[in-house]
């Protein structure tokens, strides 16, 4: 999947008008899930999407121990918007992260997670 398609994907789920906002909310939610993830599956995850996420997404070695409120916090935050918009938000790039991804890797991602996040994949 190309950048600009994942992108587009995510405004249409999320119901973003604005490019640059829904460009903006797959990163900020593809960082704090690769940030969630070890590194080693982070930059699998990363091999299989378009490029310029591994231009803007930073991956640290050990998976951080994130609830799923702060997960939701942390995105709400850094967007500017209340958390009940961030899970959309979040929903709608995971969406798109599992059509963009092999269904092996998406499961091995999903293993990485505490089963609290399964809301978010729905």
């Amino acid at each position: 999947m190309k950048f600009q398609e994942f992108i587009r994907k995510v405004g249409e789920r999320a119901g973003i008008p604005d490019r640059f906002e829904a460009e903006k909310t797959s990163v900020v939610v593809v960082q704090a899930l690769c940030d969630r993830l070890t590194g080693k599956e982070a930059i699998d995850l990363l091999a299989q999407l378009p490029a310029m996420f591994r231009e803007m997404i930073i991956v640290s070695p050990a998976a951080l121990a994130i609830s799923i409120d702060d997960f939701v916090g942390r995105v709400a935050e850094e967007l500017g918007i209340p958390p009940d918009d961030a899970r959309s938000r979040i929903r709608a790039v995971f969406a798109t992260l599992r059509e963009a991804v092999t269904p092996g890797e998406f499961q091995d991602v999903l293993e990485q997670l505490d089963p609290e996040y399964a809301d978010l994949l729905a």
